[in-house]
């Protein structure tokens, strides 16, 4: 097979003309590093001789660098290729190994440059792939340049090397020119992914950090030497690389990038910034690099003539930083990787001679990255949403490095820079049992995915020196550092306590940082904060409004618990998941979001990935059978009390043309320190078909005696099925749920269940299964989980009216060996102006310590007879002892409540209050304002009124 579709692409890699051959004499690189001056370097060398962590690293980083120091110049200058072969970012991401037959999805194949260059290993049985020996065809291959030319492979040499004899019927098996072996309809890119995450990440990306790590560590030559050897290489063909038209992902897809896609290029050419910026010292003292890099250079007649250190920095600059300058669709990546890239260069180009150039030039970057509470927007909250501030922590603090006024300036240019970092502490929950949870809002984790790590930063202990991967930096600096400078700027202990518990919550060892001034200081700070605040973040109720995530939260320490609403859809890395809802409890995730869609099985517009993606995935409604459009809610109630906590957000957007309102009420009530029960009213007004979905964790479920079921042939989609339908069941049927700790995240000997009731009238009762993938995103683990679907359908002869439904549920998560804690729920009718309202609801739970009695209304005088209730409040909670007595009350959006023997008025606009009863029937405000109380009576007389 030949490259024909690449043949002839780059005839130039290494050609050039006149004017490019010769730097720009009037653009000299300067000798003195920007983000490693020779004072700061200095006190990094002395801190790594002056304590046992210290040494450790150099010691370390020395012992990474070896591969690279034992290898020959020559050999080292061997290493880059050019872009004659395809890359490939999967060998196969949804296939096999052609040995085994097992699968190999994704990112599965095992690859080892340095151990074994150019071959691929099948995890299971261990083969290497390609079975020809490539690296000889690559030789043969090799221009006037040095570039591999496939036209001039000696082809004769794609064999089976384990099997030599033509007439063996195993002589072509696994043989690959760089396009892939290919057996009927089935192609393994074996050497076009090996360039990739070999190749590139492993022998030469990998090598230049760990090199130019050493330069700083120990200041000895030989890295600078060996590090500008290979830097200098990736130059001459850097500017001809095209992933876009060269690569390829998911066999079928293209995306801009260099070597590699888009989002890794951005940061290894950053990375790439940094490790010259680390070396460039060496290159000016180091008459032998020259000696040689200018012999290879007349020889091979590469792009820039080399003669002097002058001109190998120049060449570095102008085909790497300068490069990426002129071609940003090359380093484009989410906000805002490139812009990152784009300072990093300009930075090491010509600091501190621009300081404010490059302040001027982050000044819009940190503006739209913070836009949207504190973030980028972006959705994937525990993986893209993040990746914006973990990479913006990464990067301001090289600068803080050099700089000490550098952060504090910054944010004092941009006042809501720490709520990048403040958001992924306000929006990380705790779920009970110890485990921590994200809503898995987007492209994020899977599902029921426990994140007992605070997302906001990558934490590391040893600057990255360990790191394998590409996204560790040069000395990458020290993200306890960087929240200790957070705090010292804004005085917010939340910052404190987050670098101690990703130490593990002790001081040993803080700040892990070689370039701090004062660590046995920062030391017994961090000490004192801990014992003066505690540990643990306090967290309330919290409503990013901007980012449309709304988080209920109760209880705490090992019997805290979280409900979240979702209320917009698609966005970057977003899903159709409008009004979604999720809930932390008892140590689960108990209505788990899918998560990451699963493009193992053929990449983001397969059909399984395209359903994570969907409506019908989430625990939301679908509306005639559609899915949901690009739209935000806003938020029309936020009570944020003691023991209750709730959210409304209408969304009427998100099926434009067809709902007038499409708007979700819930809230949180506490029935006990470690219980809480969700109460859900889902209001939907517009087309003809509401499908109302709730799905729990691993386990099975059985339904309540009432339920009559049968199979149910009017509702199908490819990722459900097994559907069974009740119809039009009296409102309060059950459907208990028994939880598979299938992640082992519970205690030893804890058990877990759920009851979700349904107080929905006129509505079918559905219950089937729903696909997923338990486990990473790259794990073929397939399972089948219980789903409940709710189902409202208007008159299909009747074309006009619009189709109204009030969803109404109780969600109730329990201890698996005790049983759920109400006793007994229903609904009540409610009227309006004497007439009865499907609209407005009423209920009325039963529990150990007496009753609650919710309502929830769209708003208008509304009345229960049972209870004798009036009142005005969009949603309102009484609870009543087993007297029979009022002891608490909630008032949302509304001004009158009375009921029974209590009647409370309010004055100003309706808000939120909350009142507490006390046994002598005096009343505290709990929440809410004493001068927003206009007056209390019970038994009809007024009782005083104090704020607690």
């Amino acid at each position: 097979m030949k490259l024909t579709w690449i043949v002839g692409l780059m005839v130039s890699v290494a050609m050039a003309s006149p004017a490019e051959r010769a730097p720009a004499a009037a653009s000299q690189p300067a000798r003195a590093s920007a983000f490693y001056p020779a004072a700061v370097v200095e006190h990094v060398r002395q801190n790594a001789q002056g304590n046992a962590w210290g040494k450790k690293l150099r010691d370390d980083a020395v012992a990474q660098a070896e591969p690279w120091t034992k290898m020959s110049d020559e050999e080292l200058w061997g290493l880059m290729f050019g872009p004659m072969i395809p890359r490939s970012w999967h060998v196969f991401s949804n296939g096999d190994c052609p040995a085994c037959g097992k699968p190999v999805p994704m990112y599965d194949w095992k690859i080892e440059a340095l151990a074994t260059p150019w071959k691929v290993k099948c995890p299971h049985c261990a083969e290497l792939f390609p079975k020809n020996d490539f690296k000889k065809f690559y030789d043969s291959g090799l221009d006037a340049h040095g570039v591999f030319d496939p036209a001039k492979g000696d082809r004769t040499l794609l064999f089976n090397a384990e099997h030599p004899d033509a007439k063996d019927p195993r002589h072509a098996f696994g043989v690959d020119d760089g396009t892939g072996y290919v057996t009927g309809a089935k192609r393994w890119r074996f050497i076009s992914t090996y360039l990739v995450y070999g190749q590139w990440k492993q022998a030469v990306q990998l090598g230049i950090k760990r090199l130019a790590t050493a330069y700083v560590m120990t200041g000895e030559s030989i890295y600078a030497h060996k590090a500008a050897i290979l830097l200098d290489r990736v130059a001459d063909v850097y500017p001809t690389f095209d992933f876009k038209t060269q690569g390829i992902l998911y066999e079928s897809v293209r995306g801009d990038g260099y070597v590699s896609v888009w989002h890794d290029a951005t940061i290894e050419t950053r990375e790439m910034v940094l490790a010259y910026d680390a070396v460039k010292a060496g290159i000016f003292s180091d008459p032998d690099l020259v000696a040689f890099l200018a012999e290879k250079s007349e020889k091979l007649q590469t792009p820039n003539r080399k003669k002097s250190a002058q001109d190998i920095a120049a060449n570095i600059e102008a085909r790497i930083l300068k490069d990426a300058l002129a071609n940003p669709h090359k380093i484009y990546s989410n906000y805002p990787q490139q812009f990152l890239t784009t300072a990093t260069i300009q930075t090491a180009l010509n600091w501190p001679a621009n300081r404010e150039e490059v302040f001027k030039l982050l000044d819009p970057v940190i503006e739209q990255s913070t836009a949207v509470d504190g973030t980028t927007g972006e959705k994937g909250l525990a993986n893209y949403s993040c990746y914006a501030a973990q990479r913006l922590a990464e990067f301001l603090g090289y600068y803080t490095r050099i700089d000490p006024t550098f952060l504090p300036e910054m944010v004092k240019r941009h006042p809501r820079l720490p709520g990048m970092w403040r958001f992924f502490i306000d929006t990380w929950c705790d779920g009970g049992a110890n485990q921590k949870y994200y809503p898995l809002s987007g492209d994020t984790m899977h599902v029921a995915a426990s994140v007992n790590y605070y997302v906001g930063v990558a934490f590391m202990k040893d600057h990255g020196i360990g790191a394998t991967g590409h996204m560790s930096g040069v000395l990458a600096p020290s993200m306890y550092s960087f929240l200790w400078n957070l705090y010292e700027v804004t005085n917010d202990p939340a910052f404190v306590q987050v670098l101690y518990k990703g130490n593990d919550s002790k001081t040993e060892g803080l700040p892990f940082d070689l370039f701090a001034a004062d660590a046995a200081g920062m030391k017994r700070e961090v000490k004192a904060i801990i014992d003066a605040k505690g540990k643990s973040i306090e967290l309330a109720s919290v409503n990013k409004e901007q980012w449309h995530l709304g988080i209920l939260r109760s209880g705490k320490d090992g019997e805290s618990r979280a409900a979240w609403l979702d209320y917009d859809a698609w966005g970057n890395h977003g899903h159709a998941d409008g009004m979604n809802l999720g809930l932390f409890a008892k140590g689960l995730d108990l209505m788990p979001d899918l998560g990451y869609p699963p493009v193992q099985f053929g990449g983001w517009e397969s059909e399984r990935a395209n359903w994570y993606k969907s409506t019908w995935s989430h625990n939301t409604v679908v509306v005639d059978g559609a899915q949901q459009a690009p739209a935000g809610g806003t938020t029309t109630l936020w009570a944020a009390g003691i023991g209750f906590s709730a959210i409304s957000a209408s969304a009427p957007g998100l099926n434009p043309g067809v709902t007038t309102t499409f708007e979700r009420t819930v809230a949180m009530v506490n029935l006990s320190p470690g219980d809480s029960y969700v109460f859900d009213v889902f209001r939907v007004v517009g087309g003809k078909d509401h499908e109302k979905f709730f799905m729990s964790h691993f386990g099975t479920i059985e339904t309540s005696p009432e339920l009559n079921m049968e199979a149910a042939t009017d509702f199908t989609h490819p990722q459900m099925r097994n559907w069974k339908v009740a119809r039009k069941p009296e409102a309060g049927w059950s459907v208990n749920w028994k939880i598979e700790d299938r992640f082992k995240l519970l205690p030893a000997g804890a058990s877990v269940g759920l009851r979700y009731t349904d107080l929905t009238r006129e509505a079918d009762a559905y219950t089937g299964e729903a696909w997923v993938v338990a486990g990473e995103y790259n794990s073929l683990g397939e399972v089948w989980l219980p789903r409940v679907m709710v189902r409202h359908r208007g008159d299909a002869k009747d074309k006009t009216t619009p189709l109204s439904t009030t969803f109404v549920s109780l969600i109730e998560p329990f201890d698996g060996k005790t049983g759920p804690v109400v006793k007994k729920s229903r609904r009540l009718v409610v009227k309006a102006e004497g007439a009865v309202v499907d609209s407005a609801c009423a209920v009325e739970i039963e529990h150990a310590e007496g009753k609650d009695l919710l309502i929830s209304s769209e708003g208008g005088m509304v009345t229960q007879q049972d209870v004798h209730l009036v009142t005005d409040a969009r949603l309102a909670l009484v609870r009543f002892d087993r007297k029979g007595r009022a002891r608490m009350i909630c008032l949302c959006g509304g001004v009158e409540l009375a009921t029974g023997t209590i009647m409370v008025s309010l004055k100003g606009k309706p808000g939120f209050v909350q009142l507490a009863v006390n046994e002598d029937d005096s009343v505290e405000v709990v929440r809410g304002k004493l001068d927003e109380v206009r007056s209390v009576e019970i038994d009809g007389k007024a009782v005083s009124v104090n704020q607690k």
